[in-house]
């Protein structure tokens, strides 16, 4: 916990901020809390395998629009140190119905050109459940979120090419499935797929955001393993799930100095298949106070209706949304028809849920969210 502390206290006083960057960095505790709540959670469980790994990267930078292309021809490499702890305790198995590691990556990438995009360096949380395993091999894939400092940002003035970036603090999200090949009973050797989003959340324009993949191959040591016991599942729940959220967050309100909330409210159902997929559907609404419309504030309202995927493991639920504008104000979006939601929550009692999104149009990122939904 002193870690996250020091951080905040090391921002706070090497950096010249505007009071606008100031506000940003509040929202950005939402994602220092869900790392504290990773390190709190690491130190409950009992018995636990313990994993250390460094990894290098190498990838490429996906052009989302034509005149992102000459900015993006370039390749990223980067470096990585993880700590992660996989809990054997029944109660840790019955989170998500697997076993599972959390963990606190620290990571450095740089873009390969210096002058434009510059370097990230990222502190991040990550959930990787072990979705099979034999004694040498293991299938998982680990999602994760965290804080990235980056060096090059856009300035109309001295670095008008980068509209990738345009806050020096901004959001990490990643998403990466993993191969892992066990060599001896205390190291293990990793071949990873990363897809990673870096972007600002909507909180400073432009707020483009850069996606990218990148391939990893990296060497972990376990001090002390251990052989996984046996577990049965839990009692299977209904396959029809009915679930109401509200959801919310800030948006930039042109020619106003501070920002203004978004709110909204969903309604949806989805039907389980098999142990971890589920199918879906529902309806949002939401008032939108950022927007204006000569001079005038519009009343802001849009319907949005959607389909959903969802990722199920126990108490966790990653979904995937993807919506139509069925009404929305003129000046919001004109050429846009569709959306996608990617919302991670994650049942705190049995009908409560609190979660975090992230709002895109294609690869281009909106806004960062929070949800508290209940389950029926």
């Amino acid at each position: 916990m002193k870690l996250f502390s020091l951080l905040g206290v090391v921002i706070v006083e090497t950096g010249k901020f505007t009071r606008q960057t100031i506000y940003d960095l509040m929202l950005n505790k939402a994602v220092l809390l869900c790392l504290s709540f990773l390190a709190i959670v690491g130190d409950l469980y009992g018995q636990k395998v313990k994993r250390y790994t460094i990894e290098a990267q190498y990838g490429a930078i996906l052009a989302h629009a034509q005149d992102l292309i000459p900015v993006a021809q370039s390749n990223p490499y980067g470096i990585e140190l993880s700590y992660q702890w996989l809990s054997m305790e029944r109660e840790s198995w019955l989170a998500c119905q697997c076993f599972h590691y959390l963990g606190l990556h620290l990571s450095h990438h740089n873009f390969d050109n210096p002058q434009v995009l510059g370097t990230a360096t990222s502190l991040s949380g990550s959930f990787e459940p072990i979705l099979w395993k034999n004694p040498s091999f293991q299938v998982s894939l680990s999602a994760g979120m965290g804080i990235s400092y980056l060096s090059r940002v856009y300035d109309e003035q001295t670095n008008p090419d980068n509209n990738f970036f345009s806050a020096p603090i901004s959001f990490l999200l990643y998403l990466n499935p993993k191969l892992t090949y066990s060599f001896s009973d205390n190291w293990q050797t990793s071949l990873v797929f990363h897809y990673n989003h870096i972007s600002n959340g909507g909180q400073s324009q432009p707020n483009r955001g850069m996606n990218f993949p990148t391939v990893g191959l990296g060497v972990s040591y376990i001090p002390s393993n251990y052989d996984f016991p046996r577990q049965e599942r839990g009692s299977v729940r209904k396959k029809w799930n009915a679930y109401m959220e509200i959801f919310g967050t800030f948006r930039d309100a042109p020619g106003s100095e501070r920002r203004q909330p978004v709110l909204g409210l969903t309604l949806g159902t989805y039907y389980r298949v098999g142990k971890v997929n589920g199918f879906g559907l529902g309806m949002e609404t939401n008032i939108d106070r950022s927007l204006t419309f000569d001079g005038e504030e519009t009343h802001g309202w849009m319907h949005l209706p959607f389909l959903s995927h969802h990722f199920l493991f126990g108490k966790f639920d990653f979904s995937q949304r993807f919506g139509y504008y069925l009404h929305k104000p003129e000046n919001y979006q004109p050429d846009k028809l569709f959306f996608q939601r990617y919302v991670l929550s994650f049942r705190i009692v049995e009908r409560l849920r609190v979660g975090i999104e992230l709002k895109t149009h294609g690869h281009v990122a909106e806004n960062i969210g929070i949800r508290l939904g209940y389950g029926f």
